[in-house]
C-alpha cells in the first residue's frame, strides 16, 4: 500500500510534557485532529475513506492510554484533551496501533537517520528515482 502525505509540521510542542509518553500523546493529538479535518473535507467533496484510519505511534505507553479509558499512576496528570483520541477511536473514525520504531516511517521527520533508512523511509513516500538506484 501506498502511503501518501497531505500535512507536514513541525513544531516545538506549546507544553512541557513529563514524560516521554505524554509528549506522544500531545502529538497523537494534534495528528488526530489533522487526520479528523482531512478526512471531513474529503467526505465533503463527495469521496469515500475506508475507515477507520490508521494512527500509527512508536510508543507503546502512548498506544496503551488511547486504547484505554482508565490512567492511573504516571499518567494521573495528562490533559483531557487527550480523551479525544479515545473518543474518536470509540466512534469507529482512528484506529490506534504500535508499529515498531525501526519500521516507524514517520521518524524520517523526527531524526537524523542513517542512509539506509532515509532511504528506505523516503521511498514509501516519494518512491525511488534515478539518484536512488546509482546510490545504492
Amino acid at each position: 500500500m501506498k502511503k501518501c502525505q497531505i500535512i507536514n509540521k513541525s513544531v516545538m510542542q506549546k507544553v512541557v510534557a513529563l514524560l516521554v509518553t505524554e509528549a506522544e500523546l500531545y502529538t497523537s493529538v494534534k495528528c488526530a485532529q489533522d487526520m479528523s479535518f482531512v478526512w471531513k473535507i474529503i467526505k465533503s467533496i463527495g469521496l469515500k475513506v475506508k475507515l477507520p484510519v490508521i494512527l500509527e505511534l512508536d510508543n507503546k505507553g502512548a498506544v496503551d492510554i488511547a486504547n484505554n479509558w482508565s490512567v492511573a499512576g504516571l499518567t494521573k496528570h495528562i490533559d483531557t484533551k487527550q480523551y479525544f483520541i479515545r473518543q474518536l477511536k470509540e466512534d469507529g473514525i482512528i484506529k490506534v496501533r504500535w508499529i515498531p520504531g525501526k519500521i516507524y516511517e514517520a521518524d524520517l521527520y523526527t531524526k537524523n537517520l542513517s542512509g539506509p533508512d532515509f532511504r528506505k523511509h523516503t521511498q514509501v513516500f516519494i518512491g525511488e528515482d534515478e539518484y536512488d538506484q546509482i546510490v545504492n
